[in-house]
C-alpha cells in the first residue's frame, strides 16, 4: 500500500494525477477518519509490547517470544506495529498526493479559463 500512495503521490506532483476539490472531499474524509482512529489505536498499541507474563517454562519463554515478534516484527511477519507504522505512511502519502491533485486541477482549470478569457 505504501508503494502504491508513493506512486500516487508522484503522479499527482508530476502532473499527470488531477482532481476537484470536491472530489477529493469523501476521499481526504476517509483518510482523516482512518489517520484519527490510528491515533486512538496508538493509545492501546503500548500493551502489545509488554512482555506477556506466562511464566519461565521453556514453553512459556517461547509463547513470549512468538507474541513479541507478532507485535514487533520477525520471523517472517511484519508485525502489527510496524504494520500499523506502514499503514500511517501510505495514508500521509495519499493525503499528499490528493492535495496536489487538488492544486493540479485548479492550475489546469485556471488555465483554461485564462484561455476562455482571452478569446
Amino acid at each position: 500500500m505504501t508503494a502504491n500512495m508513493q506512486g500516487l503521490k508522484q503522479a499527482a506532483e508530476s502532473g499527470s494525477f488531477a482532481i476537484s476539490k470536491a472530489g477529493a472531499e469523501a476521499y481526504l474524509k476517509a483518510i482523516d477518519d482512518a489517520q484519527k482512529e490510528l491515533r486512538q489505536l496508538d493509545r492501546h498499541t503500548f500493551v502489545l509490547s509488554n512482555d506477556t507474563k506466562l511464566g519461565t517454562s521453556p514453553d512459556a519463554q517461547a509463547m513470549t517470544r512468538y507474541n513479541a515478534e507478532s507485535v514487533n516484527g520477525g520471523g517472517g511477519t511484519t508485525g502489527i506495529i510496524p504494520a500499523i507504522n506502514q499503514l500511517k505512511a501510505a495514508l500521509e502519502e495519499a493525503r499528499q498526493a490528493l492535495q496536489k491533485a487538488i492544486e493540479n486541477y485548479r492550475e489546469v482549470d485556471d488555465a483554461k479559463a485564462n484561455t476562455f478569457k482571452r478569446h
